[in-house]
């Protein structure tokens, strides 16, 4: 599970470089394309991110 939570970490990474990107305007996209890039990667930041929280909860929760 902890490779999972790697590779969702790396994701979550990826894109918020990608936006940091695009806020910057380094990109070939018109404004409008630039726009609906953004939100679809802020979007899906917020879902890693409820996804690793889920996960840690998980990794950390004892066994019964």
């Amino acid at each position: 599970m902890s490779d999972l939570k790697e590779s969702l970490i790396a994701m979550r990474q990826m894109a918020k470089t990608r936006i940091r990107m695009l806020t910057e305007g380094i990109t070939f996209h018109d404004a409008e394309r630039k726009a609906y890039y953004l939100r679809e990667y802020e979007a899906r930041v917020r879902e890693l991110d409820q996804l690793i929280r889920r996960l840690s909860l998980k990794l950390v929760r004892p066994h019964k």
